[in-house]
């Protein structure tokens, strides 16, 4: 290390130490490398006012940071330009009110998923976010990278259950948008800036959800179809029936094998979770029952209990799992009627076997190509450019959400974002004119 870099590295540490002092700032930087770039120190501070002298002090001193929770999705993102300070924000774990009653919540931004569903489950309800690897993913990173799951089927994305946020900005100021009751309409709902934004315009500090009661009970009924195309159109006929299940998910032999699913033969699958009271999910299995067996399966069973939870834990935590990481993964989203095209429009390729798993009901498919994880970064590009082409034939969008690292020099990973650049540009310049907060790493390298 040159004395230069010591130099930033010592000046880096002294400034966080400032803020919250020697004991919660660290220079033992393993594990916390963003695209292979590390930071100089971690910083954890144990309090919204400690991440706010946190941001102050970095501001002052012109430092890059890095907001992290769980690191399941840091990978998301164009290459960071520079970072000096990796922000760990899993000391702001605590449920900061519940308000069972109102069907409200309002929790600190670094509390895992699985943490606040225990609480929550406690009193009969649940937070309808379902993403990949719960006990790991923190609430603050599943909203900054905007990660859904198959729930948002039926319950929205997660920008449609947030009703209040707390964001410290990178000059250390709190700010708060919404509040903790349901029905608010004052002012403007700022907290939808900061959803899928990767905390390029604040870091997430506390968030205020409104939640659902658990169903009643609840059922899965699974089908195995000899192609992609006899499974979409049954998942077609349920999307247009009045069953209303809580998630419609398609996903392809390649995922099953891979992922090790279900113990089932066939080239696609279709899974739909059902729940309700007793008579309305019993009269909502009949009618899935029905549209499944009237589409030609392989096979179609119905699944309960800790064999269900397990499978839907598999496929939401699919592409995810460290010991089943793919060379590359994008998230593409289509209209409904053309989920079915993404597959085969994208194909596979020599050197990279391609498995999907799709939402049906709203659209995103999750593309994961495995391979050799060292595959020459040309050759990500190529399969990405490729794919991106495809996709806007369809009319849909591609994002980017892991590739090798080189990839990224000259492969912008968001798609397109046309006539809206130039406003998120200017909410950068506004919101954090120095650009210290992941910068690079979102739409147009802001």
């Amino acid at each position: 290390m040159t004395t230069d870099n010591t130099s930033v590295k010592q000046g880096a540490k002294q400034a966080m130490e400032r803020a919250i002092g020697a004991t919660n700032v660290s220079d033992v930087v393993e594990g916390r490398a963003v695209d292979g770039v590390f930071p100089k120190v971690v910083a954890t501070p144990n309090s919204v006012d400690e991440l706010a002298s946190v941001m102050a002090s970095a501001h002052q001193n012109g430092l890059a940071v890095a907001p992290w929770g769980g690191g399941t999705r840091i990978d998301l993102g164009n290459a960071i330009s520079r970072l000096d300070v990796v922000v760990d924000l899993t000391r702001l774990n605590d449920v900061v009110q519940h308000n069972a009653a109102d069907l409200t919540v309002t929790v600190e931004a670094g509390i895992t998923l699985s943490d606040l569903r225990r609480t929550l489950a406690a009193h009969g309800q649940f937070l309808a976010l379902d993403a990949a690897m719960p006990d790991e993913a923190t609430i603050g990173g599943i909203l900054a990278s905007g990660a859904g799951g198959p729930l948002k089927w039926q319950h929205g994305s997660p920008r449609d259950l947030v009703i209040g946020m707390k964001v410290v900005q990178a000059d250390g100021r709190v700010v708060k948008s919404g509040g903790q009751v349901v029905k608010n309409v004052s002012g403007y709902d700022m907290a939808k800036l900061h959803i899928g934004s990767i905390g390029t315009l604040g870091v997430i500090a506390e968030v205020s959800f409104k939640l659902t009661p658990l169903p009643r009970q609840e059922s899965t009924i699974l089908a195995a179809f000899d192609s992609a195309q006899a499974c979409h159109s049954t998942a077609m006929a349920i999307f247009n029936s009045d069953v209303m299940p809580l998630s419609l998910t398609a996903f392809d032999a390649n995922a099953n094998r891979l992922g090790e699913v279900v113990d089932v033969q066939g080239a696609s699958f279709l899974a739909i979770r059902l729940g309700g009271r007793p008579r309305t999910l019993a009269r909502f299995e009949r009618e899935t029952l029905k549209l499944c067996n009237h589409g030609g399966p392989l096979s179609v069973e119905k699944i309960d209990g800790v064999n269900a939870g397990d499978l839907w834990r598999k496929l939401t935590d699919f592409g995810w799992r460290r010991d089943l990481r793919p060379a590359i993964t994008a998230r593409v989203a289509v209209l409904p009627t053309r989920v079915v095209d993404v597959a085969g429009d994208i194909g596979e390729t020599e050197e990279l076997d391609v498995a999907v798993v799709s939402q049906t009901g709203y659209g995103m498919s999750q593309v994961c190509w495995f391979g050799d994880p060292n595959a020459p970064p040309d050759l990500a590009r190529k399969v990405l450019e490729r794919a991106r082409d495809a996709v806007r034939k369809l009319e849909g969008t591609l994002i980017v959400e892991r590739c090798p690292v080189e990839t990224k020099a000259d492969f912008d990973v968001w798609d397109d974002g046309g006539g809206p650049m130039k406003i998120m540009r200017g909410l950068k310049e506004q919101y954090d004119p120095r650009g210290i907060i992941n910068p690079g790493r979102f739409m147009g390298r802001i």
